[in-house]
């Protein structure tokens, strides 16, 4: 299995907007209860905006590919909850298909090593999927040095996410033998 993480263009910004629905019905399973997710009565998922990551500077979307196919998403940003931060995981989604075979979890250290720095990666507290995940991604990635708390995040309203917090070295050159 061929996981590619591909920088997407001003002309991928529709194939996101569409996963994006996906991913907000993804979502749904854990969040749908809680204010703001509700099912909309036409039965289609909208999407949330997110052109700021063509548009502005410090942001770069992505897309995932599976063997050359569309798998997904990933967006990252250097909006994090303190100055020390790099780089945050904005937005990462991997469609059903792929979910649980591995995809996620090298698309992400493709991103740490892509991007050397210090890292945010944070979730909602009721997605107990994502936060498995990321701890699982995380931990495994950092050896284990990595920090976890229970933060508020300012925007777009305060709302509370768990957050990881860790380092990137980045990728470790080839031995050489001489």
């Amino acid at each position: 299995m061929r996981i590619e993480l591909v920088a997407a263009t001003g002309q991928d910004q529709e194939t996101v907007r569409n996963l994006g629905r996906f991913y907000t019905y993804d979502m749904s399973r854990y969040c749908g209860f809680l204010p703001g997710w509700e099912t909309p009565e036409n039965g289609l998922f909208e999407d949330r905006d997110r052109t700021s990551y063509w548009e502005e500077a410090g942001r770069y979307p992505f897309l995932i590919r599976v063997d050359g196919e569309l798998a997904g998403f990933a967006l990252i940003n250097k909006i994090g909850t303190t100055p020390a931060i790099d780089w945050h995981i904005g937005e990462f989604f991997v469609i059903a298909k792929f979910q649980r075979r591995g995809v996620g979890g090298e698309v992400a250290k493709q991103l740490f090593h892509r991007f050397t720095g210090r890292w945010e990666v944070d979730q909602i507290p009721e997605n107990r999927a994502a936060i498995d995940f990321w701890e699982r991604v995380v931990d495994t990635y950092t050896d284990g040095r990595f920090k976890k708390a229970n933060k508020i995040i300012a925007q777009p309203k305060p709302h509370p996410m768990i957050v990881l917090e860790f380092d990137s070295p980045g990728q470790k050159p080839p031995l050489k033998v001489q």
